[in-house]
């Protein structure tokens, strides 16, 4: 429609009908369909998820080796520090979504964790220069006296290490690649590659760059952005959160009977049966209406809806302990084998979890997208092929495979360093291909295709709307704890098997550790929370979502405008938050997977320490989404905080770069883990706030966006992968032979150029909008507060009056001391502080989630072993792939994983998912918690690989009479490493994409964030667990001067014991995963 204006021009006006429902621009007003959202916007946002990724995994892949090596950490602890780095990792997003959900906003999130990620990384490169300085004068000093004292790492360098050196060898090579076709794939490349064979600095720096080139990306793409907008204008938080607590205080009060106004508030869903108890948040005393402080139906429905997904998060612990391995048992492994797999080049060890994995990732999510998901579609009838829970259920079974093999594959190493006399001779390598680790790489990267994807996307459309970066910070925090929790067991076990001068399961001779033992151990764990998932997954209820035709519902573009469905959101916005993910992953990895190295060679920690002190902080990295979703979904926003983000990753990056003394200094070790923690922070906010603001972008009410937002979660964790594969490897590479300056200043760069492209695609972006205006924290808190102060009261029937409200699901049926909620006292009505029926049922929707989280960890465990473990295990290893070059240990995740990730992703996306959705007619062909199950499973296996992997190569260590001789390269190729990562990869597919999409989908619509956070926490505890398991075995197994499980020299270790461990513990949590998601029911989307 055309109108003039005063001054004469005529003006286009975009019809009614093509703006998006509750849904602005940047600009705060109404987002036109056409001009925002969908792929226009999706591409700037998937771009800054891969970057994200690509610097969180260019960072975090190879950290076992950069504390193993520059720090001089030992085995466990480098094991034990990674895994609670990762649990810390994986649980911040929960505060990331917090805030994005609470306040902040998605958008604002996003930019304030790419800043935080771009400062994070500047930091690191400043502290990887401090060392590389350090290193020189050592280099000096031996020079001139050959008495002079440097660190073990140091005089173990026998080239010269100068930046210049390392960078004309590495032309040189290029030069002879172009001869031979063969090596371009391998030098085109590979972050790993560069932090060990150029330096850490340049390792860690390529990540910053990647995260501040994709940030400039994603704030390109703010105009094409649709903002959701809160239909009531409540915090989402204390909107659900009021749920609990009203129907807590009148838990006593009596059932709630619904009224006529109530009812026509919201529609109650089919799950409005369970959790009943929160029915009683409805009943709110006089005035409480009138103050705001009341629990609609629709808050009721939304606290149940986040507390079905407990039990869901609970089983997939065991998947997330599984997922900690590769990158950090898995990659342990790798360095003691053959990793030469093409001619001379040596593939690093931390590479492998990229090429297997991540290449898994790649392969199998288009396979699973155009494959499975239109082939189950075909058998199910659902528009994803199977439910969310069939996804995750897979994954979590192919976590489990890739840790037995994992587990067997180990085995097998350490019978062919017995073999070959290489007990004793930790560093030599083994004879055994590191392509014996590809199984368990390949089914973890599958596994992930079902059940990371799978409790993505479960975790964000299980949430109430407002609350969709919380149920991805949940998925988070699944991987989060289950990183703490590997954490935990290495600990645990190292001490407890490290006795009598024994070395423990994870000696740092890895030959003599035991990591089989460990993966048969995450077995276990993977069984029983994977049977734990099954049951609470079979009592899930899908749900079918009603369709608007005109506008993005509850959306505004970055004016504050009605988002226009035509010209916001979508891929269109997606594409720039895609890309600001992308830079963040690559900023992140591109630290995070070479620490050990940094830290047990430039810092010169034991392998027990660096694992000890990296476990912690990829837990506290992990938990830290929680605080960034709090953040950004109760006060800044996701767009703000993702820009925050940016600009604090590239401080830290930046601020990196500096140089140190021969020695590392207290000061020194302490300003590198602050800037470490700084990095933790930023993606804390960056992570939940990016996927929840990507998934923002596509409306639910809109049958064809809604199925796109299904292939999202897909293709944002695809790319993400593929974000972390090509440049991580490289990133490696110039870490550990340019320096640790340049490897962690490249992260700050890349920051900085995405932060622009982010906000460049800002007018494209959908921004989320509260229905009533309410903090969604403090709505849902609400709802558990009433219930339980009401707890006494008799059970709430709903009037007339509160069934106009809302329509309750049947998951209300659930939980129903929550309805007790409803019962609010005089006044409470009035000034606003009372429950309503959407309030309670969004709190039943959050508690809904907790055993979904809880289940999940045993995934986590295991995912934080690949970066490092894992990469342990593969500097032991042959990693000569291509004749003379080899691949460093930190690169075998990136290679196998990230492999895996690449090309199982687009299988699940459009194979799969086809495929499964003509047999269950579902979407997005399996459900959330299916996904998330086979993830799970897959997990399991991977780590049940590696068991065996670790096995043989202590096996191998002995036949070469290596087992005392831990800087021997055991004559085992690296291959064998390639099951676990495989699997750990496959594993990431199913479990990893569906925690994320459950975690966001499960939690209500203003705590997004913070259902990715959750998800993200996952991760979290997974690592602080495999840390505190790393600490404590450790102390346990190293008694009597006896090497514990994790000790220094791998051959004495026992990592195989480490992994069995992890199996079982993967088995615990499988089968309580399989247990609760059998019951669990899938929130409905309720309009207030």
């Amino acid at each position: 429609m055309t109108i003039s204006t005063p001054n004469g021009d005529e003006i286009e006006l975009p019809l009614l009908e093509d703006f998006v429902q509750d849904s602005v621009n940047y600009k705060n007003r109404p987002s036109v369909r056409s001009k925002s959202g969908c792929w226009k916007s999706s591409a700037f946002i998937i771009g800054v998820g891969v970057a994200e990724r690509f610097a969180y995994y260019g960072i975090s892949s190879n950290l076992v080796s950069y504390l193993t090596g520059s720090l001089g950490q030992s085995t466990a602890a480098a094991a034990s520090l990674l895994n609670a780095w990762y649990g810390t990792a994986a649980l911040l997003p929960i505060l990331g979504a917090f805030v994005a959900d609470s306040f902040s906003g998605r958008y604002r999130t996003i930019i304030v964790a790419s800043v935080l990620y771009i400062s994070g990384l500047i930091f690191l490169s400043l502290s990887a220069s401090l060392n590389t300085f350090k290193s020189s004068e050592c280099k000096m000093a031996a020079a001139n006296n050959s008495s002079t004292s440097c660190s073990p790492p140091q005089l173990q360098l026998k080239e010269d290490t100068h930046p210049a050196f390392k960078l004309s060898g590495l032309i040189s090579l290029m030069r002879k690649t172009k001869k031979n076709a063969k090596l371009k794939a391998h030098f085109s490349t590979v972050l790993t590659y560069i932090q060990e064979n150029l330096g850490w600095v340049l390792g860690f720096g390529i990540p910053a760059v990647v995260m501040a080139f994709t940030l400039i990306i994603f704030l390109v793409g703010t105009p094409t952005y649709r903002f959701r907008v809160s239909k009531d204008g409540r915090n989402p938080f204390v909107r659900i959160s009021r749920v609990f607590v009203k129907a807590a205080r009148n838990w006593r009060a009596a059932p709630v009977a619904l009224s006529v106004d109530e009812e026509a508030l919201a529609i109650l869903p089919e799950e409005s049966t369970q959790f009943k108890f929160l029915n009683k948040a409805l009943i709110a005393p006089d005035g409480s209406i009138e103050d705001g402080k009341f629990c609609s139906i629709v808050d009721v429905e939304d606290a149940k809806s986040v507390l079905r997904l407990v039990p869901i998060w609970f089983t997939a612990l065991g998947y997330s302990i599984v997922y900690a391995q590769p990158s950090t048992l898995f990659t342990k492994q790798a360095t003691t084998m053959d990793r030469y797999f093409i001619s001379s080049f040596e593939i690093p060890a931390a590479s492998l979890q990229q090429y297997f994995i991540t290449v898994s990732l790649i392969i199998f999510i288009p396979l699973y997208d155009r494959v499975f998901v239109p082939i189950a579609r075909a058998i199910t009838k659902k528009p994803s092929g199977i439910s969310m829970l069939q996804r995750i259920g897979v994954g979590l079974f192919l976590s489990l495979i890739s840790i037995i093999f994992a587990a067997f594959v180990e085995r097998k190493r350490l019978a062919t360093a017995i073999e070959y006399g290489l007990v004793d001779k930790p560093n030599a390598m083994i004879p055994m291909s590191a392509w014996w680790l590809a199984p368990q790489y390949v089914l973890a990267g599958i596994a992930d295709v079902f059940a990371m994807i799978g409790l993505q996307e479960f975790f964000y459309e299980q949430v109430p709307s407002d609350l969709k970066s919380i149920g991805l910070a949940m998925y988070l925090s699944i991987l989060g704890i289950g990183s703490l929790l590997s954490s935990f067991l290495v600990s645990f076990i190292e001490n407890a098997t490290k006795t009598h001068g024994q070395d423990g399961w994870f000696a740092n001779n890895l030959n003599r550790a035991h990591l089989d033992y460990f993966y048969w151990l995450l077995t276990g764990i993977s069984v029983v929370g994977f049977a734990a998932y099954i049951y609470f997954a079979r009592s899930q209820v899908n749900y079918k979502l009603p369709l608007l035709e005109d506008y993005v519902q509850d959306s505004v573009d970055y004016k504050n405008r009605p988002s226009v469905r035509s010209k916001s959101g979508c891929w269109k916005s997606s594409a720039y938050i895609i890309g600001v993910g992308v830079a963040e992953r690559f900023a992140y990895y591109g630290i995070s997977s070479n620490l050990i190295s940094y830290l047990t060679g430039s810092l010169g920690q034991s392998t027990a320490a660096a694992a000890s002190l990296l476990n912690a902080w990829y837990g506290t990295a992990s938990l830290l989404p929680i605080l960034g979703a709090l953040v950004a979904d109760s006060f800044s926003g996701r767009y703000r905080t993702i820009i925050v983000a940016s600009v604090l990753y590239i401080s830290v990056s930046a601020a990196n770069n500096s140089a140190t003394s021969c020695s590392p200094p207290q000061l020194q070790v302490m300003f590198f883990f602050f800037s470490l923690y700084l990095v933790a922070l930023a993606q804390g906010g960056h992570t939940p706030c990016v996927q929840a603001f990507g998934a923002d972008q596509f409306d639910e009410e809109d049958k064809k966006e809604c199925k796109a937002k299904s292939s999202f979660f897909n293709w944002w964790y695809c790319f993400s992968s593929g974000g972390i594969l090509v440049p991580l490897l490289a990133l490696t590479y110039i870490q550990e032979n340019l320096g640790w300056e340049l490897g962690f200043g490249i992260p700050a760069v890349v920051m900085g150029f995405t932060l622009i492209v982010f906000l460049v695609g800002t007018p494209t972006y959908r921004f989320r909008i509260s229905k009533d205006g309410r903090n969604p924290f403090v709505r849902i808190s609400r709802v558990f507060v009433k219930a339980a102060r009401n707890w006494r009261a008799a059970p709430v029937a709903l009037s007339v009056d509160e069934e106009a409200l809302a329509i309750l699901p049947q998951e209300s049926t659930q939980f129903k001391f929550l309805d007790k909620a409803l019962i609010a006292p005089d006044g409470s009505i009035e000034d606003g502080k009372f429950c309503s029926i959407v309030d309670v049922e969004d709190a039943k929707s959050v508690l809904r989630l907790v055993p979904i989280w809880f289940t999940a960890l045993g995934y986590s465990v295991v995912y934080a072993q690949p970066s490092t473990l894992f990469t342990k295990q593969a500097t032991t290893m042959d990693r000569y792939f291509i004749s003379s070059f080899e691949i460093p240990a930190a690169s075998l995740q990136q290679y196998f994983i990230t492999v895996s990730l690449i090309i199982f992703i687009p299988l699940y996306d459009r194979v799969f998912v086809p495929i499964a959705r003509a047999i269950t007619k579902k979407p997005s062909g399996i459900s959330m918690l299916q996904r998330i199950g086979v993830g799970l499973f897959l997990s399991l296996i991977s780590i049940v690989f590696a068991a065996f992997v670790e096995r043989k190569r202590l096996e191998t260590a002995i036949e070469y009479g290596l087992v005392d001789k831990p800087n021997a390269m055991i004559p085992m190729s690296a291959w064998w490493l390639a099951p676990q990562y495989v699997l750990a990869g496959i594993a990431d597919v199913f479990a990893m994409i569906g925690l994320q999409e459950f975690f966001y989908e499960q939690v209500p619509s203003d705590l997004k964030s913070i259902g990715l956070a959750m998800y993200l926490s996952i991760l979290g505890i997974g690592s602080l667990l495999s840390s505190f398991l790393v600490s404590f075995i450790e102390n346990a197994t190293k008694t009597h001067g006896q090497d514990g499980w994790f000790g220094n020299n791998l051959n004495r270790a026992h990592l195989d014991y480490f992994y069995w461990l992890l199996t079982g513990i993967s088995v615990v949590g499988f089968s309580a995963y399989i247990y609760f998601a059998r019951s669990y029911v899938y929130r409905r989307r309720i309009y207030a």
